[in-house]
């Protein structure tokens, strides 16, 4: 057997550590159940080539200006000319009312001296969680580049005119598919895709922007860049935002 397993009692930590499979418990469920994985995995995951041919640019503080949203959209950029997939693609962290955060990949629609854009439905799960706390996390990752860069701000919403203005920019694809919503979930891919030919039929033309899609805006308190390097000497420069300006620092990789 490979990859994950999971035994149901708790005595599975003597027959898992003891099987002939040599598992290793890696964690126990609030629920008594414990999670497993083989020494086979694990060595072939410490067998993965990790910043083996990475080449550090060896940026400095100087090098990323005096605006970190700048050097945001420069390197955004570079990773592009490195032939990085999807180089704007963010991962947004949001959190919930009872505490539980939540996160997902979405991309970033611009980027300006004071935010950083990307749009949803109001009514989300993350729409609905910035509704109540605004407090974000942004991270984006640049494998191609062994570089990633982290952002803490607030989100809040741009206004109807600019929410409008980006879903008139979507292509008609993703302007059908921003229609694609109903109270009760689909039974099955099927029904989306009937949905989809019914919208598509519904507006040959133009397509009306949904009334919950909202442009938002995220103003970092702090933003830190990230540079791989392959004797783990990682580089890494803090942005803090402070009154009249940034203040920077590096910090131990």
């Amino acid at each position: 057997m490979g990859g994950i397993h999971r035994q149901d009692s708790v005595s599975a930590d003597i027959k898992c550590a003891a099987g002939p499979g040599r598992w290793l418990v890696l964690l126990r469920l609030r629920t008594g159940s414990v999670v497993v994985v083989s020494e086979k995995t694990r060595n072939k995951f410490r067998a993965l080539r990790v910043f083996a041919d990475l080449e550090p640019s060896g940026f400095t503080i100087e090098d990323l200006r005096a605006n970190p949203l700048q050097a945001l959209e420069e390197w955004i950029l570079s990773a592009a000319e490195a032939g990085q997939v999807e180089p704007h693609a963010m991962t947004l962290c949001t959190v919930g009312a009872d505490g539980t955060p939540s996160s997902r990949v979405l991309l970033c629609k611009d980027i300006d001296d004071e935010r950083l854009y990307f749009a949803t439905h109001a009514d989300s799960r993350k729409g609905q969680e910035i509704a109540r706390n605004p407090r974000v996390a942004v991270q984006f990752h640049w494998p191609k580049v062994g570089r990633q860069l982290r952002i803490v701000g607030g989100a809040e919403a741009a206004g109807r005119s600019a929410g409008e203005r980006d879903f008139a920019e979507r292509g008609r694809g993703s302007r059908l598919s921003a229609h694609l919503r109903k109270p009760t979930p689909p039974a099955d891919r099927d029904e989306v895709l009937a949905e989809y030919t019914r919208l598509a039929a519904a507006y040959p033309d133009e397509v009306p922007c949904s009334p919950s899609w909202t442009l938002y805006g995220i103003r970092p308190d702090e933003i830190e860049f990230w540079e791989a390097s392959p004797d783990r000497i990682h580089t890494r420069v803090s942005f803090r935002r402070e009154e009249g300006g940034w203040q920077t620092e590096y910090l131990w990789p």
